[in-house]
């Protein structure tokens, strides 16, 4: 409805003609249940700015309301149905608690907080530790334990127990026999069968006698 008003001024001036024929087009605008007000209250469609066709404004074209208050009834059980998938309640919170605060925007928790009253309507007033109040609801509150800098846990940890060792076994160890000498055509196959050694060929000198040029000689 806001839309409609800002919509209907003109040159400074408010519209009322604009403003009617508007209205009109959101009387006839269907809704959730795919029904109009204006079906709802006339239980037929009213003649808007729009061009339509006689014939469409007959009984036969019309839903009947049980039919759309069926729909609209469906349609709000299954956006229930959605909406109950990811929900659970939260535990409620007592006066003193430390909770850390949501922020709206970045959607951090960062800002730490004590509980000092509690509301009717699942909100808390919570005091900063700079002295700010917020008030917040449920939803943008987390519990959290306080940790005082410089505190150590007093109890010792008591030091594990010893395990204890098995004597080792000393396994008696049988003499094997000597290995048998291989024969000397066993000892050729396996030379045989070894890789060579690379060779390498032994450079020589050229023995040719090499002469000055003479062009220096004149």
């Amino acid at each position: 409805m806001k839309k409609l008003i800002a919509g209907s001024w003109t040159a400074g001036s408010f519209n009322v003609d604009k403003f009617a024929k508007s209205l009109l087009l959101f009387r006839n605008a269907p809704r959730s249940g795919a029904a109009s007000p204006a079906q709802m209250v006339l239980n037929r469609p009213v003649r808007d700015a729009l061009p339509a066709h006689r014939r469409s404004f007959a009984p036969e074209w019309q839903q009947k309301t049980d039919v759309l208050e069926k729909r609209a009834r469906r349609a709000k059980e299954v956006q229930i149905e959605h909406y109950n998938k990811t929900a659970h309640s939260l535990p409620p919170l007592s006066i003193g608690d430390h909770v850390v605060i949501q922020h709206p925007i970045s959607k951090c928790w960062s800002t730490p907080a004590v509980v000092v009253e509690i509301g009717p309507h699942r909100d808390y007033l919570l005091k900063t530790p700079a002295g700010r109040l917020f008030r917040r609801n449920r939803r943008m509150l987390r519990k959290r334990v306080p940790v005082m800098p410089g505190t150590k846990s007093t109890s010792t940890p008591t030091p594990p127990a010893p395990i204890p060792v098995k004597p080792e076994t000393t396994s008696t160890t049988k003499s094997m026999p000597p290995a048998p000498e291989a024969s000397p055509k066993q000892a050729n196959a396996r030379q045989r069968g070894k890789p060579k050694p690379p060779t390498f060929a032994v450079l020589r000198r050229s023995t040719r006698t090499t002469k000055p040029p003479d062009r220096y000689t004149n």
